[in-house]
C-alpha cells in the first residue's frame, strides 16, 4: 500500500511580532498542505494518506506570554491553539491529525527519541555559553548580534529583526551536530529533497554552524517544556521537542511508524531547523530522512511586510467573512508562488474571486443549465459532434484533452497557481465559445445538444481537476451537472468519459458577486 504523508510544520503559538492570532501566512501554509493532501487522495484514492498540522506550545516566549496574560502556560496555549484549530475548520482542511506538542503522546515520543540519541552516543553534558534568542528559540553567533539603543538603553539584539537576545551560561546537554554536518550537506546536494530548487542554496547556507548544539536548558530557567529523561533539572530544547511532532503523528514509538514523510512543508524562515537540525537528529537516531521538504516564501500586504505597528496584519478570519473560505483558499493558491514572497491585497482578492469563481465558472454553469436553453434538463451523451460545433470548439477540446496531464505535473510540483492559470484559460475559452454560439437562439436540436455537451464537459473536467483547490465549489458544479460521486475520480477528467444523465438540483449560485 502506498502511504502519502503530508506533514506541515506546527504553527507556533508563541508571541511573535505579529501577536498570538493567526495571520494570512498561517492560512496559506495550511491550504498549501491541504491542496497537496487532497491531490494525493485524488491521485491515489486507494492509498492511505496522512496530513498533520498543529501547534508548538513549549518554550521561553510562550511561558513569558502566559505570565503577561496572567494565566498558566497550558491555559494560554489552550486559548491560542483553539484559534488555529477554528481557522483550519473554517478553511475546510482535510487534515487527519491536529497535534499539540503539549499532548501526552508527544511528550512520550520526545523522551523516547532523546533516549535513542543518547543511547547512540550523540548526547553529552557540557558547560555552554552564548547568546540566546527568545523570539527564535535558538542560540545565535556573535556575528548575528549587534548593540542598539532601545528606549534609551543599550541592548544586544539580533541583526535580522532587532529583537533582544540574552547571554546564557550554564551546564546543558549537547548534541553532536558537528558530526552530521557533512552528511546533511551531501543529502541536500544529491537527494533532490529541497523544493522549489531555488531554496537549495538557502538550505546549504544554513549549515554554517560548525559547533555542537545545546539541546537543553536548566529547568530553573525554563520550566515550561518536556523534562530530560532521568534528569528533571533540565528541559529539552524547544526545537528538538517541536520537530519530533512529525514522528509522533506517524506512530512513533509504539509501533513501526509511517516513515519517512512524503513531504514536509515549511516557511523559508525555519529552513535551518528543518534542513540541518532535523536531518541531523534523524541520522543520529538511525532513521530515514524526509523524501521532500517544500519551502515557501512569506506574505506581504500590498507589497509591504506585515507589522502590528503598521496595522496591516491580515486576519484570515476577517478575510473569510469578506470573501468566504472557498474564495480565500482560491486567492491564496492562485496568488501564492512558493518561490517568492507573495502579496495580499483586499482589492485584488475581490477582483480575482469575481473574475474567476463568479464569472468564469459560476456564470457559465448557471447560463448553460437554465431551462430556457436545456428544456429537458439532461446532460447529453454525444457520440459525434455537429459539424459547426466541432469546428468552433476545436481549440477548446484540445485544451481539455491536455488539461489532466498538465495539471498532474503542476500538482505534483505543488505549483497550484499554474494549475489554476491553466484551468481558468480553459474556462475562458469555454465561455468564449458559448457566448459566440448563442445557444439561447439555437433552433437546431442536434447543434444545441453538441454545444451543451462540450460546455458541460468543460465545466465537469475543470471541476474534477479543481477539487484539491476548491473542493466545495467543485462539488457544487458537479452536483448541478448530475455527476455521481464515483464519477469524480482523476481518470474521469477526459472528454467522453462520463455517460451523461439528468442534471442535478438547481441551488442557485455558489458564490454571489462580492461588492466593494
Amino acid at each position: 500500500m502506498i502511504v502519502e504523508s503530508m506533514l506541515c510544520h506546527c504553527t507556533d503559538t508563541g508571541v511573535s511580532k505579529l501577536g498570538t492570532k493567526p495571520h494570512i501566512g498561517h492560512g496559506y501554509t495550511a491550504v498549501l498542505c491541504d491542496a497537496a493532501h487532497r491531490w494525493n487522495q485524488l491521485k491515489n484514492p486507494e492509498s492511505q494518506h496522512l496530513f498533520s498540522i498543529g501547534t508548538d506550545e513549549h518554550g521561553s516566549k510562550i511561558f513569558q506570554a502566559s505570565q503577561a496574560a496572567k494565566c498558566t502556560p497550558k491555559q494560554f496555549c489552550d486559548q491560542v491553539s483553539s484559534k488555529f484549530s477554528n481557522l483550519f475548520a473554517k478553511l475546510d482542511l482535510s487534515h487527519t491529525h491536529f497535534i499539540r506538542t503539549t499532548d501526552v503522546a508527544h511528550s512520550d515520543a520526545v523522551q523516547c527519541f532523546w533516549s535513542k540519541l543518547q543511547e547512540n552516543g550523540h548526547i553529552y553534558k557540557s558547560s555552554y555559553s552564548g547568546w540566546y534568542s527568545i523570539t527564535d528559540e535558538c542560540f545565535v553567533t556573535e556575528q548575528d548580534v549587534e548593540k542598539k539603543i532601545l528606549n534609551g538603553k543599550e541592548v544586544i539584539v539580533l541583526k535580522s529583526n532587532s529583537t533582544p537576545v540574552e547571554w546564557i551560561e550554564e551546564e546543558n546537554y549537547m548534541f553532536r551536530l558537528s558530526e552530521f554536518r557533512k552528511k546533511v550537506g551531501e543529502w541536500i546536494e544529491t537527494a533532490d529533497v529541497v523544493h522549489p530548487i531555488k531554496y537549495k542554496s538557502l538550505a546549504l547556507d544554513s549549515l554554517t554552524m560548525e559547533d555542537d548544539l545545546s539541546i537543553s536548558r536548566a529547568r530553573s530557567r525554563l520550566s515550561w517544556g518536556i523534562p530530560v529523561p532521568n534528569d528533571p533539572s533540565q528541559t529539552i530544547y524547544v526545537w528538538l521537542d517541536a520537530l519530533v511532532n512529525y514522528l509522533t503523528v506517524s506512530g512513533y514509538p509504539n509501533h513501526q511508524p509511517v516513515w519517512p514523510p512524503t513531504c514536509q512543508v515549511i516557511g523559508k524562515d525555519i529552513t535551518k531547523f528543518h534542513l540541518y537540525y532535523w536531518p541531523a537528529f534523524l541520522l543520529g537516531a538511525d532513521m530515514p530522512l524526509p523524501k521532500k521538504v517544500f519551502i515557501h516564501g512569506h506574505w506581504l500586504v500590498d507589497n509591504v511586510k506585515m507589522s502590528k505597528s503598521l496595522g496591516n496584519v491580515v486576519n484570515p478570519n476577517e478575510a473569510i467573512d469578506n470573501f468566504t473560505s472557498e474564495g480565500l483558499r482560491y486567492f491564496l493558491l492562485k496568488q501564492g508562488n512558493p518561490s517568492s514572497d507573495c502579496s495580499f491585497s483586499w482589492s485584488s482578492c475581490l477582483e480575482t474571486i469575481n473574475s474567476d469563481m463568479v464569472n468564469n465558472v459560476g456564470n457559465l454553469l448557471n447560463r448553460s443549465t437554465v431551462a430556457k436553453i436545456n428544456k429537458n434538463g439532461k446532460y447529453p451523451k454525444c457520440e459525434e459532434l455537429e459539424k459547426k460545433v466541432k469546428e468552433d470548439t476545436e481549440k477548446l477540446r484540445e485544451m481539455l484533452e491536455e488539461c489532466r496531464e498538465k495539471c498532474h505535473y503542476h500538482y505534483n510540483e505543488m505549483l497550484y497557481y499554474k494549475v489554476i492559470e491553466l484551468l481558468m484559460l480553459t474556462m475562458k475559452e469555454a465561455n468564449r465559445v458559448f457566448q459566440l454560439s448563442q445557444p439561447w437562439k439555437e433552433t437546431d436540436p442536434i447543434r444545441l445538444e453538441s454545444l451543451l455537451f462540450v460546455t458541460y464537459e468543460s465545466i465537469r473536467i475543470v471541476s474534477i481537476l479543481l477539487q484539491p483547490v476548491t473542493p466545495k465549489m467543485s462539488a457544487f458544479c458537479l452536483d448541478r451537472l448530475g455527476v455521481p460521486q464515483k464519477e469524480r475520480e482523476l481518470k474521469k477528467a477526459e472528454i467522453g468519459s462520463f455517460g451523461g444523465g439528468t442534471l442535478g438540483k438547481d441551488n442557485g449560485v455558489f458564490i454571489e458577486r462580492i461588492q466593494k
